[in-house]
């Protein structure tokens, strides 16, 4: 099993203008996040990245275009920016206004490429069992 707690850790430390991101599973579990996103928090985000990635595929259905892989949101003072993981999780990343989208785009498409493999049931499931229990 892939120690995605740190991979996560390391990607914010290594992406210039990123200052969260977070592993979900696609129902809306958190699986891994990193330092600053506190268990309430990454509940809230994980649910909110499932439903978003979920409102692009049925608007991609709509138009017959296939299932969203990257979701980009500008806002006033940052981005959010989603990358769907296989077929059953998401990465949902924060970044600074400044910063540069196609970096970070890049090292979101690096990090996909060395988890999704790893991500089967099983691993998701004790992935959320390592994040519940941390929180306790």
């Amino acid at each position: 099993m892939p120690d995605c707690a740190w991979l996560i850790r390391q990607f914010v430390e290594d992406v210039p203008g990123v200052s969260h991101a977070m592993l979900v599973s696609l129902d809306g579990l958190q699986l891994a996040a990193s330092q600053g996103v506190g268990r309430d928090l990454g509940d809230q985000l994980a649910a909110l990245t499932a439903g978003l990635l979920s409102m692009a595929d049925r608007s991609a259905a709509l138009l017959e275009l296939g299932a969203a892989e990257y979701l980009t949101v500008r806002l006033p003072r940052g981005h959010l920016l989603f990358m769907r993981v296989g077929e059953s999780a998401g990465l949902a990343v924060a970044a600074a206004p400044g910063c540069d989208l196609r970096v970070v785009s890049y090292r979101m498409t690096q990090f996909v490429g060395a988890v999704w493999h790893a991500l089967t049931p099983a691993v998701r499931h004790e992935l959320h069992r390592m994040t519940a229990a941390q929180a306790r």
